[in-house]
């Protein structure tokens, strides 16, 4: 269907999509606290669809041994507070036209991640998240064989490594560089962008990307930003694809 094609065709850049008999099922870059990636579904009808989390949400708490009683009244402000319902576990959106599906997938994906982490404080289970790796395999689904490890000189000579390099065609290049929680990974992180910043290469692009779940302190995130623009990883999918974009078109 012409619909399908279309919200897909909107989406290709943050997410992939499986063909289901009545719609399709969607894996997001959305994250739940166990660093597994958020997954909606969209039910097709006549004239607009309905997108829902499949119960999928409750899903991943119960996977995490965390019993709730009555999620439905816990959660119900954070979901209606969006313009969404839930009933019986299942998260939905009212029916919406076909070329505002996307914009629903995305929010249903956000509320399931925040109701997940939600429940997760709930029920007293610590967060699992190696940002690290999932960073990773975005980059490797959305860019494939354009990004990889690579050595970018300074303004010292030196050559610097980074894990994540996004190469195009027309000769830019976008580092995107995670970033621990820890001195030594900030400091190594900073000295190395910054050095890259100060040579002043117009094809080379930079982000620093910190996992917000942590707690960063203000002087921490301040000295991320010496070394590049940095960016928190509830964030970095949309940002990168974006900036991405206008990389691959400079001329």
């Amino acid at each position: 269907m012409m619909q399908i094609e279309g919200i897909i065709n909107r989406l290709h850049s943050i997410s992939a999509a499986k063909p289901l008999l009545d719609g399709f099922r969607v894996t997001t870059q959305c994250i739940y606290p166990s660093g597994g990636l958020v997954r909606v579904t969209v039910r097709l009808g006549q004239e607009s669809v309905i997108v829902s989390d499949d119960g999928e949400t409750l899903g991943e708490v119960s996977a995490a041994g965390i019993e709730i009683n009555n999620p439905d009244r816990l959660v119900k402000n954070i979901i209606e507070r969006r313009g969404l319902h839930i009933h019986n576990g299942i998260i939905s959106s009212s029916p919406v036209k076909f070329e505002e599906a996307h914009i629903s997938i995305l929010q249903i994906a956000n509320v399931s991640s925040e109701v997940a982490a939600t429940l997760y404080d709930h029920g007293g289970v610590r967060r699992k998240l190696d940002f690290k790796i999932l960073l990773s395999n975005f980059l490797a689904q959305s860019f494939k064989k354009q990004v990889a490890e690579d050595h970018i000189f300074g303004a010292s000579h030196k050559a610097h490594k980074f894990a994540n390099v996004i190469s195009f065609a027309n000769g830019h290049k976008f580092i995107v560089d995670a970033v621990s929680n820890d001195p030594s990974s900030i400091n190594a992180r900073v000295v190395a962008n910054l050095d890259v910043k100060s040579a002043n290469n117009p094809n080379i692009e930079q982000r620093i990307v910190f996992n917000d779940f942590d707690s960063w302190s203000a002087a921490d995130l301040s000295l991320l930003q010496i070394g590049a623009t940095a960016v928190p990883y509830s964030r970095a999918h949309e940002v990168i694809s974006r900036i991405a974009e206008q990389t691959r078109v400079a001329a």
